[in-house]
Parts: structure tokens; sequence; C-alpha cells
């Protein structure tokens, strides 16, 4: 049966025959936990011993014992994830036991702190709880620090300089805060706008995160430290400060994460300001680092996830620098701040800025914050989606389109108003969603929508047939059919890109992707020439003239790399056909031919092997002078604040910049395609680091 475990024999005549064969052998050495092995080097085959045992066990049977299950077989294996692998290495016995009442100094206390949060921003870039903030040995110990169960003596015994309540109120707040922090990010990320294992890890390994304890609670518990510190006398004024700030940073996470979780993003603001000054004054006042002998080095065990229950053998990790660690946070709270400002603007299109895509966290925040629940950037109905959809592109409202759409109808069936509005709203909401996708997982995304844009396509194609021609005036029904193109051919663009940016063409599969993308950009250009010619003067007029200019330029420098890369491709034809086949399978998927009007913008293999022959057979093409053309254009792109780049307008005009950098970079391409033959392409270098989509050259001249 699928799924069932298979039969199991424990401590059968098999394995009877197995252990008193192998204590046969000659074993004269006796480790601590009991387990034999030999003395030396001269190991014997017990090949054909395992081989005479097994003949008294049945087919698909397994050996079990008390301390080896299925479970201790499967975590044998190498799996291969540097994350989880930790092969055979074994705990260190060494190590000094860990006491969580052991006093500690208020700088100790102060470093405590500060590397919790290296835990919790570990967490947050993609490793497991176990081995991250788990591995913090307080957090399994906050019974042990409890004010209420430590005995008076303890009080009393103290060293002044090391006061018990470091321990017990300050870092214990401390603890509360980060497992509640934790908490909350945990019930975001858990929405399904990430994926566990691939974005983030979920596995708690059944250690409680403070999920009983109200944000109320917490707050309070830091509250009280705080008022702790700034009233004793037994805690130095330069440490009582360093102290009260580390605490009051962390209450000002649990309430911004709160905040975050119960979509008050009014909230956000002056949490994000106090956020800010305070690590702003714990990144200037580093504590020193605990001497060898310091209590303070035991609070943190990478081994210790061994000891949790766990699915996989996980690998200790090193936890990041401090620096580090403070700027991912700077880093969360910036992309908290422009979700808090984006929040407030309700035209879509704004919403196409990239995040930082590191974290897991922000990008399932900003996906909660532009749809969950029906709810459309936290205060709108989906209808929102189509209106943006009309206004932004169209300078029509939707209400028109429908007017419109009503009076000219003479189909022999329904409307079918319900079926355009809802794949408008489910397409603009999946796309601007996937911004916040990891890139793999939204080249993916863009692929399978490409099918749902030609399918609407070929829907207004079919309705245009049943409507009154318009006799006077604009149509508006057909303005939209070019609207549905411009998309379909951006996502096309996307999909190309994506695959500089991950790595994924080889030498022989570049000139095709910079060919392909050069032609789909001459047909969305085709689109914006169309849509352009009936827009008023407006920010959307501004808008996609802007866009042109910058397409135009994206265009000629694909032109350019695909006439200097075709000599790149040293495979057969054969070859290069069946790799273009799997590189553009989305192309050929079977449900486009239900549709009888054929998809507008796939690749073709015959046509890329014409233009190859073409281009290298056009003497005046010059890809240095496609080159010169792009940068005039870059250069002279103007993005004056208050388009619909919204407050990003100078991001968007330093992205520009870059690309014009990318140009003056591509000067030394060949001027003719008579040099081509002889100009070393191998100059060229692809890192995506340096640049996703476009290479550099070693020596530019």
């Amino acid at each position: 049966m699928a799924g069932a475990s298979p039969p199991s024999c424990s401590l059968t005549d098999a394995h009877m025959s197995v252990v008193a064969k192998l204590n046969a052998l000659h074993l004269d050495t006796v480790m601590d936990d009991g387990y034999q092995m030999l003395d030396n080097d001269n190991y014997e085959d017990v090949t054909a011993l395992f081989e005479q045992a097994s003949q008294d066990m049945q087919p698909g049977t397994l050996l079990f014992d008390k301390d080896f299950s299925l479970h201790e077989a499967m975590a044998a294996f190498e799996i291969g994830e540097p994350r989880f692998d930790s092969g055979l290495a074994l705990l260190d016995d060494s190590r000094p036991p860990f006491d969580p009442l052991a006093p500690l100094l208020p700088e100790e206390v102060c470093w405590i702190i500060d590397r919790a949060f290296s835990c919790e921003m570990a967490w947050h870039t993609g490793y497991t709880l176990s081995q991250t903030v788990f591995s913090f040995l307080y957090v399994h110990a906050l019974s042990d620090i409890d004010p209420d169960t430590i005995s008076q003596s303890r009080h009393r015994d103290s060293d002044r300089t090391r006061p018990i309540e470091l321990v017990s109120v300050a870092l214990r707040a401390s603890v509360l805060g980060l497992l509640k922090c934790c908490d909350l990010a945990w019930r975001e990320l858990i929405k399904g706008n990430v994926y566990d294992f691939e974005d983030w890890q979920s596995d708690k390994c059944d250690v409680p995160m403070s999920e009983t304890y109200p944000v109320s609670r917490i707050l309070g518990i830091l509250d009280e430290a705080c008022i702790w510190i700034r009233n004793s006398s037994r805690v130095r004024s330069t440490w009582r400060t360093a102290l009260s700030r580390r605490l009051v940073l962390r209450k000002t996470l649990v309430e911004l994460l709160s905040a975050l979780l119960s979509k008050d993003y009014f909230r956000f603001r002056p949490l994000i300001d106090t956020a800010r000054t305070m690590l702003q004054h714990v990144r200037a006042s580093p504590p020193p680092l605990p001497l060898p002998s310091s209590p303070a080095l035991r609070a943190f065990d990478p081994q210790f996830p061994r000891v949790l229950v766990s699915a996989l053998p996980l690998l200790s990790i090193q936890l990041p620098e401090q620096s580090k660690v403070w700027d991912v946070l700077a880093g969360l709270l910036d992309s908290l701040e422009q979700l808090s400002i984006l929040i407030e603007i309700p035209d879509l299109s704004t919403w196409d800025p990239k995040p930082d895509q590191s974290l897991a966290f922000i990008r399932s925040a900003f996906q909660s914050a532009i749809y969950e629940n029906g709810i459309v950037l936290n205060k709108y109905l989906q209808k929102h989606v189509v209106d943006c959809f009309f206004m932004e592109a169209l300078q029509i409202s939707y209400d028109s389109f429908i007017s419109s759409f009503r009076t000219r109808w003479v189909g022999p069936d329904s409307l079918p108003l319900g079926h355009i509005e809802r794949t408008i709203t489910e397409l603009m909401v999946g796309r601007v969603k996937s911004h916040w996708y990891n890139p793999p997982r939204r080249r993916r995304y863009c692929m399978k929508s490409l099918f749902d844009w030609h399918e609407l396509y070929a829907l207004l194609t079919d309705v245009q047939k049943h409507l009154v021609p318009v006799e006077s005036g604009v149509d508006v029904v057909a303005r939209l059919r070019p609207v549905v193109l411009m998309c379909r051919f951006e996502t096309i663009g996307e999909i190309v890109l994506s695959g500089f940016q991950l790595s994924l063409y080889s030498a022989n599969e570049r000139p095709l992707a910079y060919w392909y993308l050069a032609r789909v950009l001459e047909q969305h250009l085709a689109c914006f020439d169309e849509i352009i010619e009936v827009l008023p003067n407006s920010i959307s007029r501004f808008e996609f003239q802007f866009r042109a200019r910058y397409l135009t330029a994206l265009q000629a420098l694909s032109l350019a790399l695909f006439a200097v890369t075709v000599k790149m491709m040293g495979s057969s034809l054969e070859r290069l056909r069946l790799n273009f086949l799997r590189r553009y399978k989305w192309a050929f998927v079977h449900e486009y031919e239900d549709i009888d009007i054929p998809p507008v913008g796939h690749p073709n293999f015959h046509t890329f092997t014409t233009n190859c022959r073409a281009i290298l057979q056009d003497k005046e093409f010059s890809p240095a002078e496609q080159i010169e053309f792009a940068e005039r254009l870059l250069t002279e792109s103007d993005t004056p604040p208050g388009r619909m780049a919204g407050p990003w307008t100078l991001d968007r005009m330093e992205f520009v910049s870059k690309m014009a950098g990318v140009c003056r970079d591509l000067r030394g391409l060949p001027k003719s395609t008579d040099s081509l033959q002889t100009w070393d392409v191998e100059q060229l270098v692809w890192d995506p680091d340096v640049q996703p989509w476009f290479p550099i050259m070693r020596n530019p001249s």
C-alpha cells in the first residue's frame, strides 16, 4: 500500500544472529558510552556476516533497535543542503555546562542581547529556528530565570556588580521580546505568501515562542525591566543607558510587528523612527567581547539543535558579524517604511518598485498589504483593481467601459463582463504580488500567466465581433486589446531577462535570448505607439512616453549583443533547436491549441536562424552605434517628480543612470559586422552580481 511503513523486526532472531557474530570478533576497546570499537586500523570485512544474518529476515522488513529507528537511519544520509547537512560530526563534550543563573556584568548582558539579534536576523535570512534562535540557550531556560522562582539566597549572595536581576529581569525581558518577535513574524510568514523550505523555515521543534503571552504582557515585562534598570544603583550609568536602549529597541520591534500583523500601518512611522534612533545608539556603543572565562560565551551553543526534535540533520552555522546584523535590521526597517508609504497610494502601477528580496518576512508583508481576504491595499474592494487598470492605462473609467459595452452589445449570449473583470483582477493582483516572490518563483509565475493574458486577448477579440461599430469618437473596447498585449509583452520580456539574472543561459543560448528580447520589444513598442496616440496630455501619457524611450534603448542594447554573441554558438543546429524547445517550453503548451486565435509574440526558431545569417551579412549594421544610440536615449530620459513612479522617482532615475553606465562600458563593441569575425568575444563577462542582464567588458577601450 502506498505510504505504508515497511514491516520491522525488533530484536528478532536475525538481530540476535548479527549481535552474536559481531561479539565473536576481537573487539578490545570499550568506549564510555558502551559501544565497542577496534583498537587499531586492522578492520575486518563483515559483508559476508551481514549477508548471512539477513537470510533470517523476510523481504521488505527492516531491522530496528531501541536506539536505531528509521529516523536515525535516514539521518545518516548526506542531503547536500549546506544549511542542514550535519554529516557525522559529534557533539563537543568538552564544552563547559551552561548555568542560566550565572551572574553577569551589564556589558555581558548587552553582548548577549546583541548576539540574540544575530540569531533572529539569521533566521530571517533563511536558516532554521533550531540553528539560530534556539541555539540561544536562555530561550530554553526561561522558567529557571523567572524572578518568582529564584530563591532569596541567590539575591543575597550575588555580587554587587553582577546583580541577579540583570538576568532575571533585564535579560529575561529581552528573551521574551525576542521570542514574541519571532512568533509575530512566524504568523505573518505562515499565511502562504512565501513558501516553507523554499523561502523560510517554519519548524519550531516543539519549542514554545511566547505564543501564550499577549503582546501587552510582553510590553509590560519590557517596561518593568526598563524601570528597574533606570532606578537601579547597582548598574553603572554607562551600561544602564546601553541596556535601556536595547530593551527599548526590542519593545519597539514587538510593537511594530504587532501593528503589521493587525495591519495598523498608520502606527509605523513613529515606531520606525524610534527603532532607528535606538539602533543608531546601539551601533555607536558596542559592548566588549566577553573574556574566555565569562559565562556569557556559553549562552550560545551551535550544537544544541541536535538535542531538539527535528526532521532533518542540521549543520552548525556561524552567526553573522554584528555589523551585518544591524545592516539587516536597518534594511528591515527601511522596507517597512516603504510599505507604510505605498499603502497610502491607491495607484497599483506605483507598486512596481522592486523591494529588498532577501527577507521572506518583508516579501510576505508586502503581499499581505496588496491583497488579503478580498481586500485590496487594506481598504478597497476588488473592483478597485479594475478601476486602476482602466484609468492608469487608458485614462477612462471602468464605468464608461461598461456603459459603452452594454450599449453596443449585439451578441447572442450574455455580456462577458464578469469574466473580463475577474480575469483582469486576478492577473493584476498576481502581477503586482509577484514582484515580492523569490526570483525563480516569479519567473515561473510569469510563464503561467502568459496563457491567461492570451486568453483575455482572445476573448476581447471575439467580443469585438459582436459590438456595433462606433460611428464617431473612440472605441474604448478596441483600445483595451493593445493594453492587454502590452502587459503580455512586458511579461515575456521579464521572463527572458530573468534567465540572465538567474544564470540559466549557456553561451549557445544567449544570442537567442537577446534576439528574442529585441523582437518582443519591437512588438511592445508598437503597442505603446497605438496607446499613446489616443491618450490626452496627462501623467499616463508622459509615463508611456518615458517607458517607450527606455524600451527603445533596451532594444538597441539587445540587438547589439545579439550580433556580437552569434559567433558564440558552437553547437549543431539540431542541438540549438532542442535547447530552444526546452528553454521556451512555456510557449508550446497544449492549452494554446484550444484557442482559435494564435498567440502573439511567441519565439520562432526558423526566424531566429534566418536573422542570424542576415545580421552577419548586413554591412550597415554597427553594434557600437546601437550602444551609442541606447546611451543617448537613456541619458536624455526625463523623469520629473510627481509622475507614476511616485515617491520612487529618484530610484528610477538612479536605475536609468546605471543602465546608461552599462552602455558606456560596452562602447568597445565592434563598429561594423566586418570586424565581428576578428573581435574577441571572450572580453564579455556575464556576472549577475555586477549587472543582472548584460555583460561587462574585461578590457573596455
